[in-house]
C-alpha cells in the first residue's frame, strides 16, 4: 500500500471511502442515529407488515464494500466498528438502545463487516446492541467479543477465566 503524504489519500483507497471521509460519515450517521433515536422516527416497514415497526424488523442492506484484511481464515472490512462508547464507557451514561441499533445498522450499510464488543461492555449491553442489531445479517459480520471479567449486580468485580465462567460467557 502506498504512503500517504499529508491529507492526500493513497492512491489504492478510492477518494470516497478514505478514512478521513469515512469518520466524517461515521459521525454524521451517529448524529442521525441519536436524533432518530430521540425524535421517535420510525424505520421502512418491510412490504405487505402490518404491525408497528420496531427495529429489527427491517432487515439493513450493504451498499458500500470497503477494502477488506484477512484474520486468520475470516475476511472482514479493514475499519471495523468498536461498541465500548455504546454503554457510556465514556461518560453520559448507556446511550439510548434504538439509537446504538441504528448506529450499528447504518455501519453495516456503509461497509462495515467488523464488530468489536465484550461482555463487560455494559456489563453485556454493548453485546445485546450488537446481536439486535446484526440478527438479520449475522452470516455476513464477523462478531468479536471477549470474556473473563467477573460481573456481579451488573458491575465487572474481576478477571475470571475459570472454565465454567467461558462456557457460560460463549
Amino acid at each position: 500500500m502506498s504512503k500517504m503524504k499529508h491529507d492526500q489519500p493513497s492512491a489504492a483507497v478510492p477518494a470516497s471511502r478514505d478514512r478521513r471521509n469515512f469518520l466524517i460519515a461515521g459521525a454524521g450517521l451517529a448524529l442521525a442515529a441519536t436524533t432518530l433515536g430521540r425524535s421517535g422516527a420510525v424505520m421502512a416497514k418491510p412490504a405487505g407488515q402490518d404491525t408497528p415497526n420496531a427495529p429489527s424488523a427491517a432487515v439493513p442492506v450493504q451498499k458500500e464494500t470497503l477494502t477488506t484484511r484477512k484474520l486468520g481464515s475470516l475476511e472482514v472490512s479493514s475499519m471495523g466498528l468498536g461498541c465500548l462508547p455504546m454503554v457510556g464507557y465514556y461518560g453520559g451514561g448507556p446511550r439510548d438502545r434504538k439509537a446504538m441499533v441504528s448506529l450499528i445498522r447504518a455501519a453495516f450499510e456503509q461497509g462495515i463487516t467488523f464488530f468489536d464488543t465484550a461482555e463487560v461492555y455494559g456489563p453485556h449491553l454493548s453485546e445485546e446492541f450488537v446481536g439486535e442489531a446484526l440478527a438479520p445479517v449475522r452470516d455476513r459480520v464477523v462478531i468479536a467479543t471477549k470474556f473473563g471479567f467477573g460481573v456481579e449486580e451488573g458491575k465487572p468485580t474481576s478477571l475470571n477465566s475459570h472454565p465454567d465462567h467461558i462456557r457460560r460467557a460463549v
